[in-house]
């Protein structure tokens, strides 16, 4: 990269390879589980046929009731059903999940008390498939992801440092980058690639272009990761997007007075259905106990999360409580919304997921490529170090060696 001179520019050198050295093995690793993470809803429906897909019947649905109480007594009565994902598909399974976490535990493994997901048919309420999830490969990618397979706090704090890490990285790297002067020559390094170079030389090129072209996409992965890794970050950000202001939206509760309705999800359910007939799926979390109502969400399309309207429903018996489309959501709201199609590349759909994608691979090889320019910096100042000690040692009366001048451009920049 092109560095100037200067003890500003020295400080930011030193900064982007510490940080860079100290979060490389996170950062590879974020890279290229983000990259997979990426087409999840394409390559489930590829990989699992047997639990998705189902052939219609001519004739109606079940009642979800009735689905959930199959569903609770495959996973056990012990481990309540908390939520179901339905596909306006008439091909696809229902996905039931039964899910708790111990935010104390060391591990993956300990994290998980328990993860399962029920597959089940609508038309006849057979469970096609009963999954633990724990050890299913998406939730292991995802695990990796947030925490590097361990648990909440250590694996949370891990990624969500390194993340913040990688930000300045991002920063100081694009100071780096940029040319001293903007000439054919110092523009034809930045943003080429010289593949018939020594191998130092496009490994350096590899870091340095290719880094400065993933960098906006990076930057926005980044940013909207820190929005779950802090509170404070997700609260500046809201804040910022409310006009400086939090805006204050007030929670709505279930009315506990009434008496337990087990059709009261049937009636959510067709609440939904009726008011957007034409969705693309549903979403619905039931609450365990307690005031707390049924939260519901309805994905307009397919392409993204954030265009739903999201509801509120009264667990005892099914009434509305608030239901708010995406543009009825202030404005704190609606960036917290967009946050996971902005982490994913959803938000222009197939062409920038694609990006996103290359932009994991890049972000995985960046602390690769890196750590090489360091080490062969590290060698080539240790021969030079090693070759002026045997200049000064020389015996009284020798031959003063000649050697040639060093040339000001670094190997990988020849």
């Amino acid at each position: 990269m092109s560095q100037k001179k200067t003890a500003l520019g020295k400080l930011i050198g030193t900064l982007h390879l510490w940080l860079g050295l100290a979060s490389g093995i996170v950062i590879i690793v974020l890279g290229l589980t983000g990259a997979i993470y990426v087409f999840t809803d394409e390559i489930k429906p590829l990989v699992y046929k047997d639990r998705l897909f189902i052939q219609p019947e001519n004739k109606p649905k079940l009642p979800l009731s009735e689905l959930l109480a199959v569903a609770q007594k495959a996973v056990g009565e012990k481990r309540p059903v908390t939520r179901v994902e339905i596909s306006s598909q008439p091909d696809r399974t229902y996905i039931f999940r039964a899910l708790k976490v111990d935010k104390e535990g060391f591990s993956h493994w300990d994290y998980y008390k328990y993860y399962t997901r029920a597959y089940v048919n609508p038309y006849n309420g057979k469970v096609v498939k009963l999954e633990d999830s724990k050890n299913e490969f998406f939730t292991i990618v995802l695990g990796l992801h947030m925490r590097m397979l361990f648990g909440e706090k250590i694996g949370h704090t891990v990624v969500s440092y390194s993340v913040l890490a990688f930000v300045l990285i991002l920063i100081s790297g694009l100071v780096l980058w940029w040319p001293v002067k903007w000439n054919r020559s110092n523009t034809d390094k930045s943003f080429k690639i010289k593949w018939n170079a020594k191998w130092k030389r496009v490994n350096y090129d590899l870091h340095n272009v290719l880094g400065f072209y993933a960098c906006v996409i990076l930057f926005v992965c980044a940013i909207t990761g820190l929005v779950w890794a802090f509170d404070w970050f997700e609260k500046g950000v809201k804040t910022i997007a409310d006009g400086g202001k939090l805006a204050d939206v007030p929670a709505v509760f279930s009315d506990t007075t009434q008496s337990k309705d087990g059709k009261a999800v049937d009636r959510v359910f067709a609440a939904l259905q009726h008011d957007q007939p034409r969705a693309y799926g549903y979403l619905i979390n039931f609450p365990a106990t307690g005031k707390l109502p049924i939260n519901a969400s309805t994905y307009l399309t397919a392409g993204n999360r954030y265009d739903r309207i999201q509801g509120q429903y009264d667990q005892f018996t099914g009434a509305r409580l608030r239901s708010r489309s995406f543009g009825e959501l202030t404005n704190g709201e609606k960036a917290y919304a967009m946050n996971f199609d902005l982490h994913v590349g959803a938000w222009a759909g197939l062409p920038s997921k694609i990006l996103t994608f290359f932009a994991g691979l890049i972000c995985a090889s960046l602390p690769v490529t890196g750590f090489v320019i360091w080490w062969g910096r590290r060698k080539k100042a240790e021969k030079s170090r090693s070759a002026h000690h045997r200049k000064t040692t020389r015996p009284i009366g020798a031959a003063r060696p000649i050697t040639p001048k060093l040339s000001r451009l670094s190997e990988e920049e020849k």
